[in-house]
């Protein structure tokens, strides 16, 4: 976490005109996807400037990592915590399944998972005008020999099960693969493939009972996401079932599916927040380079432009052509759709220049008029754009922007940015002021500093394929938190004022990626 050790903030601050701020009176409850920080952290941070109340179980009952949630005791935070809530924000995984990882590995019967969905249509029984949105994951299929957050024998099958998934989709499809298919059927033994197959109806299974929930009155809104997407493949082939019988069922807009997972809690959280202050949300998007709206990002299985709109449309606003509330720009994916590497990173640069001078030209002309700015920066996956920063840092105020972000996915950074501005809006009183600043210097040290410098730094240093172990995460925190404070020195408006707190670093996985 970051403090600011200077000085401290008074209370108080703009009330409404009926004398009640936001905070006072607007509770949201929120059941996150798992215990990551951008699952659980983000969401806090976000309410924190939009100056809602929010409640999340304690950590004690939510999962770790590979050790679910107690299901249980969720559903009797909920009994307890209801009473109190304006809306509710809820993850199937973590409340159906114990968490995402928990959904791809456990063997629990679907009877007992969809028993545990009683619990919300008892709630909504007895707290009729609750707003409750739900959401959930399409489950994916992991492209490698790794079971980190998969069945174990993910680590020997994970590409072949990946490969089968897709030949089966293309083979329904009408392509012919029989010959492959056949190859790569005899190479998973018998066991495992059933594992699989019968592993994604059960899960597949509780998404329908999820459109149901809907067609019922339970959910007011539902997202069914899917992460690392692809056009051919089971979670492809499920998607296009689900949407089939949403139509039949006449869900319409109550029902958004999208690429995405790690940002779905905040775009929901900001689209409580945006009902709940009544007024519609116009959003003017630009792309730079203005023809590069088209280009599919990483991970995704659509256009930028559409990304975009998913996301616009997950917070509760929608796209305007001009004169929108909040501008967007977006630093648009480039044409090899994988990470900043140095090979490229020239060629790269000098093809965009003109486009990444007119994004921050633009960008610095909208902050001066008062307008909220966003930064989309999805030009790579995993992290921001060093020529984009080079120049923000030297011609915008960045410390006055609505938000920036550039982590993960193109989905992962749009929803998040979007939430964080949503928040910003209604951020009148000086800890909510103090609070965007916090969240905003958080973007720029995590998703630039960390993502982009500090974690390509400690891979070379203690060799790529590593994961740190007790040892090592001692000193791999001390010098993430010396190198991350040296960089807070290079950003304008956030220098000299805040700095990280002493041993707060730390890697919430044992891993480098977060």
């Amino acid at each position: 976490g970051m403090t600011r050790p200077r000085f401290s903030v008074r209370r108080g601050g703009a009330t409404r005109k009926n004398g009640r701020t936001m905070d006072q009176y607007f509770h949201i409850g929120l059941i996150p996807l798992d215990e990551r920080p951008v699952n659980t952290r983000y969401p806090t941070m976000l309410a924190e400037i939009a100056g809602v109340n929010l409640h999340m179980p304690s950590p004690l009952i939510l999962c770790a990592q590979k050790r679910p949630a107690d299901c249980a005791a969720l559903a009797d935070w909920l009994r307890q915590t209801a009473p109190q809530l304006d809306s509710l924000i809820v993850s199937l995984e973590m409340f159906a399944h114990g968490s995402l990882i928990s959904s791809r590995i456990s063997h629990e019967p679907l009877a007992l998972i969809l028993q545990r969905l009683d619990a919300l249509r008892h709630l909504k029984e007895r707290q009729i005008a609750l707003q409750i949105l739900g959401f959930n994951l399409i489950t994916r299929i992991s492209n490698a020999n790794d079971a980190t957050e998969e069945p174990d024998y993910w680590d020997h099958y994970g590409v072949l099960l990946y490969r089968f998934s897709q030949l089966v989709d293309e083979a329904q499809q009408g392509c012919d693969v029989t010959v492959q298919l056949l190859q790569v059927e005899a190479a998973i033994p018998a066991q495992i493939r059933h594992d699989f197959v019968r592993r994604r109806a059960r899960n597949h299974t509780l998404n329908l009972a999820a459109l149901q929930l809907v067609a019922d009155g339970i959910f007011d809104q539902l997202v069914l996401s899917s992460d690392d997407t692809s056009p051919f493949g089971l979670p492809s082939r499920e998607k296009r079932w689900l949407a089939e019988w949403a139509s039949r069922l006449g869900l319409g807009d109550r029902l958004l599916m999208y690429p995405g997972a790690d940002e779905v809690g905040c775009a929901l959280l900001a689209r409580a927040v945006n009902r709940r202050r009544g007024a519609s949300l116009a959003i003017e998007v630009s792309y730079f380079p203005a023809d590069a709206d088209q280009i599919v990002a990483a991970f995704e299985d659509g256009p930028i432009r559409t990304t975009v709109e998913r996301q616009v449309h997950a917070v509760g606003g929608r796209v305007v052509e001009s004169g929108g509330e909040i501008w967007m720009a977006v630093n648009a994916p480039v044409a090899r759709r994988s990470e900043w590497h140095p090979d490229f990173a020239v060629q790269e640069r000098d093809a965009r220049q003109a486009a990444l001078d007119a994004l921050v030209h633009e960008a610095t002309r909208r902050i001066q008029n008062g307008q909220p700015v966003i930064v989309a920066d999805v030009a790579y996956p995993n992290g921001a754009d060093p020529a984009l920063i080079d120049l923000l840092l030297r011609y915008t105020p960045i410390d006055k922007l609505a938000a920036y972000g550039a982590w993960n996915t193109a989905g992962n950074t749009i929803g998040t940015a979007l939430a964080q501005a949503c928040a910003a809006l209604v951020a009148h009183k000086p800890a909510q002021r103090l609070a965007q600043q916090r969240f905003l210097l958080h973007r720029f040290l995590e998703d630039w500093g960390y993502q982009h410098l500090v974690r390509s730094e400690l891979h070379a240093e203690l060799g790529v394929s590593s994961l740190p172990d007790a040892e090592q995460r001692q000193w791999v925190c001390a010098q993430i938190e010396v190198r991350l404070n040296a960089l807070i020195e290079r950003l304008p408006g956030f220098a000299g004022r805040w700095r990280i707190a002493p041993g707060s670093v730390h890697l919430p996985w044992q891993r480098l990626f977060e």
